[in-house]
């Protein structure tokens, strides 16, 4: 499979943020020590159900955001902080190049710049 290109990868990170909890979670895992905190901890903090925040946390975790360290039977959650850089760079880069004519015609399929988008 293809590695996403950058509009892919865009959209990957704003999908999984798009949604208030999650990005609450950022907050929470960023203003915390890592691996210190369990779904049990997440969800208490943010007063969902246990279920809720796992449907949360794994959405994040798939996106790339979040990383997990099993402790015995206890799962500790915690930025991955290179995917939040990456996002932060991807949306500095977007904005700067927003004027920027595609010039692939907006193929993104076929485009040789995919990975770049410049």
């Amino acid at each position: 499979m293809k590695e996403k290109g950058l509009v892919e990868r865009f959209c990957m990170y704003s999908k999984a943020i798009g949604e208030p909890n999650r990005m609450k979670m950022i907050k929470i895992l960023g203003s915390h020590e890592p691996n210190t905190l369990n779904v049990s901890d997440i969800a208490g903090i943010l007063g969902l159900s246990q279920p809720a925040a796992t449907k949360h946390l794994k959405v994040m975790e798939q996106a790339g955001f979040f990383a997990r360290k099993r402790e015995g039977t206890s799962v500790y959650y915690s930025l991955d902080e290179e995917a939040i850089q990456e996002y932060h760079d991807l949306i500095e880069y977007a904005f700067a190049h927003s004027h920027t004519k595609c010039p692939n015609d907006y193929d993104c399929d076929t485009c040789p710049f995919a990975d770049t988008c410049v």
